[in-house]
């Protein structure tokens, strides 16, 4: 990979996060947990000089790649050739084109946008995290990682955690070790009445994760527009407001969404 990398003159990015793995081990544990089949299309966003694309390429029907760096979509144009289609863009700003499940190592800086534009298009992924992120995506209520994160990953999917990774896997090396984590889709919750209400509740909820439930969301009032005197009124009257929000479930915090958007003045719940 050094050598590829020296042949085009190209270096890592730091602003544009770039640290790619080395790994072939790491790799390996990667392509395992896929479980990809031959008549699969893969979608890898973030494939830096392509040691993953390499790999993917050998085991399913087509493989997608997103590359933000116009450098590194020209290296692998190059090298590949026609065997990959190559997108040229910002993963987090575009609609993807058909797949069937997503492989990657993606840049760590937009881990959380990236996960939840996966998980409400509900497709299958097998991610490269950064291990502290990673142990936030399987968190579960009262355990000191438990955030919006967990909430809405879990919402979306079954996380579950592969293997750790460690820093010296990559180049650069990072200053921080990694974890595969693969997300298994959920079906659309039933109990959910307006799924954008539930995604507002659980960001109104988590900016005061160590507040009671009605308190929390009566300091976040100014994401539902509402004065202070009908935010009161909501809060004192929602389920579970005695809790503490980093003890609330995802069911519970399924209820306190459901009871707000029916409680909401017409106006707010439209805007």
């Amino acid at each position: 990979m050094l050598e590829l990398l020296k042949k085009y003159d190209i270096h890592p990015k730091k602003n544009l996060d770039q640290h790619f793995l080395v790994d072939s081990n790491a790799i390996k544990k990667e392509i395992d947990a896929a479980g990809i089949k031959k008549n699969e299309t893969i979608l890898e966003i973030g494939p830096g000089p392509g040691t993953l694309t390499k790999e993917l390429i050998k085991l399913a029907k087509k493989v997608i790649v997103i590359e933000l760096d116009k450098s590194l979509a020209d290296l692998l144009k190059s090298e590949y050739k026609d065997t990959i289609e190559i997108i040229n863009n910002d993963a987090l700003k575009i609609d993807y084109p058909p797949f069937d499940k997503c492989v990657s190592n993606i840049p760590y800086s937009i881990s959380g946008k990236l996960t939840i534009k996966l998980g409400e298009i509900r497709k299958p992924a097998v991610l490269m995290y950064q291990k502290e992120f990673a142990k936030r995506l399987i968190a579960k209520a009262g355990e000191r990682d438990y955030s919006k994160i967990s909430v809405m990953t879990q919402y979306y999917f079954t996380p579950e955690y592969i293997a750790k990774v460690l820093k010296t896997s990559y180049y650069p090396a990072p200053k921080v070790d990694s974890a595969i984590v693969r997300l298994i889709p959920k079906k659309k919750n039933p109990k959910v009445k307006d799924e954008n209400m539930f995604k507002k509740t659980v960001s109104a909820l988590f900016c005061h994760k160590n507040q009671k439930a009605k308190k929390s969301f009566y300091h976040s009032r100014h994401m539902f527009d509402l004065s202070k005197d009908a935010s009161k009124d909501v809060a004192e009257n929602i389920p579970l407001k005695e809790k503490k929000v980093y003890e609330l479930t995802q069911n519970e915090i399924i209820s306190i969404s459901n009871y707000i958007s029916a409680h909401l003045p017409q106006e707010t719940r439209q805007a």
